[in-house]
């Protein structure tokens, strides 16, 4: 296969990784030096796989390969070949991710490659733990993460709230909203099923998060009965 066409393969294997769920959220999380080798890589696979592929195409059925190729004013051998790597790599990714699930595919890329907020964040998503965030305006939101925000393409989460506050000068946490409460009141009315119906969401700015920390009710009313 003469090198220039080794572009196509190229160009399928950066869609693949890219786009397939089971590489694109990993692959968000890593450098584009360490994208272009495994681009590189992955391309090389295809262009093999293609290669062969004809070989044997030609082995079996050399008439129906010389149709083919007469068919089309490509004079350069292996061109269709190389050109097939692209509908490929689209059809193999829109079909595969049809039959997989992003959410879990975020997740396990956060496992492998995340940072520590990325997996506090994670633990709240997937085992409903409460997480309490202190911005960098002083004011502190406790609650549930709604969902994954996707790596590289937002710096946003969204949280659904159970308290909010802000730090005094001594950094002592004050709560003067109690989302709870009105969550209760609703449910106990009949009016929602569960918090989310409300659409009480919060969206946060990551860059403005100074820290985040798990929250527990008893710890916090202990300190409290303390001081």
């Amino acid at each position: 296969m003469p090198w220039n066409l080794l572009i196509f393969p190229l160009a399928a294997g950066y869609y693949i990784l890219t786009r397939f769920y089971v590489f694109k959220y990993r692959q968000q999380r890593l450098d584009r030096q360490r994208l272009i080798f495994e681009s590189i890589l992955l391309g090389t696979i295809i262009a093999c796989f293609l290669f062969s592929f004809r070989l044997l195409f030609e082995y079996l059925f050399p008439e129906t390969l010389t149709v083919v190729s007469d068919a089309f004013p490509f004079k350069q051998k292996f061109t269709i070949t190389s050109l097939l790597s692209l509908p490929l790599a689209l059809g193999f990714t829109k079909i595969g991710n049809c039959f997989l699930d992003g959410k879990e595919w975020i997740i396990k890329a956060i496992v492998r490659v995340g940072n520590e907020m990325e997996l506090l964040l994670e633990n709240s998503f997937s085992n409903k733990e409460l997480l309490q965030f202190t911005m960098d305006n002083n004011k502190v939101y406790v609650g549930w993460v709604k969902e994954l925000p996707i790596p590289s393409l937002s710096s946003h989460v969204r949280i659904i709230p159970a308290l909010s506050g802000y730090r005094t000068l001594e950094k002592q946490v004050v709560f003067n909203c109690q989302y709870l409460k009105v969550y209760s009141e609703y449910i106990k009315k009949g009016k929602i099923k569960n918090p989310e119906d409300l659409q009480t969401d919060l969206v946060l700015n990551v860059n403005n998060v100074v820290t985040v920390s798990f929250f527990d009710f008893e710890l916090y009313e202990a300190f409290n009965t303390s001081d």
